[in-house]
């Protein structure tokens, strides 16, 4: 049972970091062929697409090598609230590209980039105790974590706002905003695990914040 929740995993996302390589590729070589200069735009497009193909791998590897759970949610909905959260924001990019300028446009991407770049180093700092769903495998309170309790979460809505931003609409912002409330019951899932399986997370929890120091 153990080795079907490593492998179905880490082969999903495998397929998806495999699909946004090629992406990568193909976006390089049409620009390489049309012997374009590579303009702030370019660059920055390629930034974003580097990184979140860089967080996907490292994603892939964690769900292959991730720690055995010492403790798990009991009941079905944390496990539907994690699998929301992970992909309902997806959704923005369903939508029709809001009319940017050059200007908004790479504000826009640099923010999505430098949300990826620090939930890659969140990502790497909790390691092999990763999870999707509402699991406990160890407790890891240093490195980002040592300031808040969430800072995954915290940098991959950074992230998804610099999306949400080329993508601009009612909707895509109704769908945005959905979406954190998610995360938030998400966390607060999570935390009600991480309690029961470690007895320090009371302490840990009463000395930092859970996404915003000193706010929330």
């Amino acid at each position: 049972m153990d080795l079907i929740s490593r492998i179905a995993p880490t082969t999903f996302f495998l397929f998806v970091v495999m699909l946004k390589g090629i992406e990568l590729y193909t976006f390089l070589q049409t620009h390489s062929a049309g012997h374009e200069p590579a303009s702030w735009k370019f660059l920055v497009d390629v930034a974003s697409r580097s990184s979140t193909v860089c967080f996907l791998g490292l994603m892939t590897i964690l769900f292959f090598v991730r720690l055995e759970p010492v403790g798990k949610a009991k009941s079905i909905l944390p496990r539907v609230m994690a699998i929301a959260g992970t992909f309902f924001v997806a959704l923005v990019t369903l939508f029709p590209r809001a009319t940017l300028s050059m200007t908004q446009t790479i504000i826009a991407s640099s923010i999505s980039i430098c949300g990826t770049i620090m939930a890659i180093i969140a990502l790497a700092h909790l390691g092999r105790s990763f999870s999707l769903m509402a699991e406990a495998r160890r407790l890891v309170t240093t490195g980002p974590y040592r300031i808040v309790r969430h800072p995954l979460y915290l940098f991959e809505e950074v992230a998804s706002l610099g999306v949400l931003l080329q993508f601009f609409s009612f909707y895509t912002a109704l769908i945005f905003l959905i979406h954190v409330l998610i995360q938030l019951q998400r966390m607060k899932n999570e935390e009600v695990v991480l309690e029961r399986a470690f007895p320090e997370y009371q302490a840990y929890k009463a000395t930092t914040a859970r996404v915003i120091p000193k706010l929330y």
